[in-house]
This record gives C-alpha cells, structure tokens and sequence, in this order.
C-alpha cells in the first residue's frame, strides 16, 4: 500500500510539471490557433536563462526567477514580431513550417551559448521533505502542483471573464471575423506568444529543479505533447490532466514493471496516447468539431 500511494503522490506532483508544460502549449493554441513544435526549446531555454542569471552571473533565485519570467515575456514578443507576425493570413503549412524552423534557431542559441553545461540548480527551496500522509514529497515536487493549480484556475478565468481572454479565443476561432468586430489581431498575437513563452520558462525551471539542467531536456517536450494531445488541444484542464495522467502512467509503469521491461517508462506513456486517440481522437477534454458540407 505504501509503494502504490508513493507512485501515485509521485505521479501526480511529477505530472503537474508536464502539465504546466503543456498549459502553455494549449495556451498559445488556443489563443492564435498556432501549434508550436518549437515549445520544449522555449523550455529548455528559460531553464538555461535562469541557470545563466543564478549560477553564472551569481544572482540569488529571488532575483533570477522574476527575471528569467521578465526576459521570456519580451522572447515572446520578439518571436512573434520577427517570425509569427509575418505568417498570419497564410496557409497553416507556412506557419507550422515557421514554428519547425524555429526549433533548429532556437536549440542552436542554446548550444552557442552553453555548449558544455550538465548541471543542477542550487538548492533555492527547502531540502526538508513535506509529508503528506506519511509519505515524503520534495519540495520542488509539491510547489510544481501548486504552481500548476493555481495557473489552470487563474487562466480559466482570464479566458472566460476578460475581453483580453475572449479576444484570444475569438481570434483563434477565425482571425478575419475577430478583425471585422474591431479585435486587433497582431496586438493578441503578440501577447499570447509573450504569455506561452512566459510560463514555458517557468516551466523549465521547475523542471530543471526536479532533474537536472541539459540540452536534453527537450526531450520531456514529447511526454507533454502527449498530456496535450491526452486532455486536448483547446482544454486548460485538460493539459494539467492530461500531464497527471502521463505522470502516473510512467511512475506505475516504473514502479511495477521496470524491472520486467527496461525502459517502459519511456514507452507506456505513448501507448496510452494512442489508445486514447483511437477512443476520443479529440482528447478527454477536446472539443468534437462539427462542420456542415
């Protein structure tokens, strides 16, 4: 009883990053209709931004932190303006095409700027494990929920009670009629890539906290596509979901067959993204589309 409540605290508080992952993921499609293949370099490079600010230049993580946020809010900007901005109106091919190209930009800033670096943070949260029904929960473990709860709650009501908020979802639904009805386009453009690319380096963080710090952390990328594609692709929950359930997934997967199969915790997660896929090709929380011919 005491391995299963482990896995499943673990799972969950593991989960929640991935979910906060790809709560910014779902953010930016939802908002402008894009589908970022470029997200996890953002990730991986708001975790090296922070590293640079706390490690490097010898600021404290109190500063680092709302600096690193600060810096991948004007990324957003800056991407979106440079690359993005150009691209709307154009046929999706174009813009996916753009968003790979990125991925190559993006990871070459990274290799270019810390070629050599595998490392951990600083320990800037308590050591002291938390316990919650007996069983220890890093630090680092439970704020990531945390952090992940009080962000799918706050953005739920940002789209669903400001006319910032209905904007970005009139504007993903159909860029020219939000044109027509006075939304301006390019303005909620800007601000979605500034928000997505703001809690992907927050994201990144946490991440890099919880594992260690490397180019490789790109690869986590995948296992948060597949909590975006689990909860679907227009869901806020559904991501936060989504990435629990890959969480625990891969924990029980570990936990109990590990042993058996070497590896399958790199694996299980994908094979219940495509039964999923084969029951609801939406996802749990995805929206069914229906269109007249």
């Amino acid at each position: 009883m005491t391995v299963l409540a482990t896995l499943t605290i673990t799972g969950i508080t593991v989960g929640s990053v991935y979910g906060l992952i790809a709560l910014g993921f779902v953010l930016l499609y939802k908002s402008t209709g894009v589908f970022n293949f470029a997200y996890g370099q953002i990730v991986v490079l708001g975790a090296f931004i922070c590293y640079a600010l706390a490690v490097q230049a010898g600021l404290s993580f109190l500063l680092a932190i709302p600096l690193t946020l600060l810096l991948s809010f004007f990324l957003g900007f800056v991407i979106e303006r440079l690359f993005m901005r150009p691209m709307i109106g154009q046929p999706l091919l174009g813009i996916i095409m753009m968003t790979i190209g990125l991925v190559s930009l993006l990871r070459g800033i990274i290799l270019a700027g810390w070629p050599t670096v595998q490392d951990i943070y600083p320990a800037y949260l308590p050591e002291a494990p938390l316990s919650i029904g007996g069983i220890l929960v890093p630090q680092v473990n439970f704020w990531a929920f945390v952090v992940a709860s009080v962000l799918v709650a706050a953005f739920a009501v940002f789209f669903r009670f400001t006319k910032v908020g209905m904007a970005m979802r009139a504007t993903a639904e159909d860029e020219q009629v939000a044109q027509t009805v006075g939304v301006n386009v390019e303005r909620i453009f800007g601000l979605s890539w500034a928000i997505s690319s703001t809690v992907a380096a927050l994201a990144g963080i946490l991440l890099a906290t919880l594992l260690f710090l490397s180019i490789n952390l790109e690869a986590i990328g995948l296992f948060s596509l597949s909590a975006v594609v689990v909860g679907g692709l227009e869901s806020l929950l559904g991501a936060v979901i989504g990435g629990v359930i890959i969480g625990l997934v891969e924990q029980f997967s570990e936990g109990y067959l590990g042993d058996l199969v070497p590896g399958i915790k790199m694996v299980a997660p994908y094979v219940v993204l495509l039964l999923i896929l084969i029951i609801r090709p939406y996802g749990l929380f995805g929206y069914k589309r229906i269109e007249r011919i």
